[in-house]
């Protein structure tokens, strides 16, 4: 897309179930031209009007879920309860609707001065694994990536398939969180441990000469920061997205 520096239509190409309470939205450029490729860990700012006359019309960021390409983007988005944005797009955006949206934006990308040969470690927490899933796609073949994910149980572990199946197909480590696992949830199967990311375990399985990149509740980044500092990790090496 030539010249967009403001608000332009996408239009909705597809969209699915991710698990419980999380869809993927797939947009395309309305006017069939190539869309300018996202670094992996960027956003895209989207607009819609409502009918609260108080409020006219709302932006949102949601992260880019996907390899970065020029064909289509690729939201995930968790429904809040009282979400204004979050229910217009799980109940009301039908495949063929179109959205106004900037082009993606945003400085929480992988730096790229890292040496080839430091270790990557992702630490997601629930929605916050989207950007973290595009930088996975995007560097699995050639960096050494530790991917961790912390979720509920089950029903809300967005991407199972495509973390395993492209950590495996890499080797690459990675490593599943349950706090709270359902009844049917088999541990050594499903998950790898029960609770939470502590600063024991990071210094057990976790290579503290990485550079660490998290994103996720703001009880699950702050834990994460202070556990990462208190080992030793040097700020400059800690990055973090926060969704508010």
């Amino acid at each position: 897309m030539s010249n967009w520096d403001n608000f332009k239509e996408l239009v909705l190409v597809d969209k699915k179930d991710v698990c419980d309470t999380i869809k993927s939205f797939y947009f395309k450029a309305k006017n069939g031209e190539k869309l300018p490729k996202h670094i992996p860990g960027q956003f895209l700012p989207f607009k819609i009007k409502t009918d609260d006359a108080k409020m006219k019309e709302i932006i949102r960021t949601y992260s880019l879920s996907d390899l970065p390409n020029e064909d289509t983007y690729r939201i995930s988005v968790k429904k809040i309860e009282g979400g204004i944005m979050s229910s217009y797009l799980h109940n009301n955006l039908e495949i063929g609707d179109s959205i106004e949206a900037m082009p993606p934006c945003g400085i929480f990308v992988l730096d790229e001065n890292l040496p080839k040969d430091m270790p990557i470690v992702l630490l997601s927490g629930g929605i916050g694994i989207t950007p973290l899933l595009s930088m996975l796609l995007a560097n699995a073949k050639d960096r050494n990536i530790i991917f961790v994910q912390a979720v509920q149980n089950s029903n809300i572990h967005p991407f199972v398939s495509d973390i395993d199946n492209i950590c495996k197909e890499n080797n690459l480590k990675n490593f599943v969180f349950y706090s709270n696992p359902l009844d049917n949830d088999k541990l050594g199967k499903d998950y790898d441990v029960k609770g939470f990311v502590t600063k024991e375990w990071i210094k057990e399985n976790l290579p503290l000469n990485a550079a660490f990149y998290f994103c996720g509740p703001p009880m699950f980044m702050e834990s994460l920061e202070k556990n990462l500092i208190e080992l030793g990790v040097s700020q400059d090496k800690i990055n973090y997205e926060k969704f508010s």
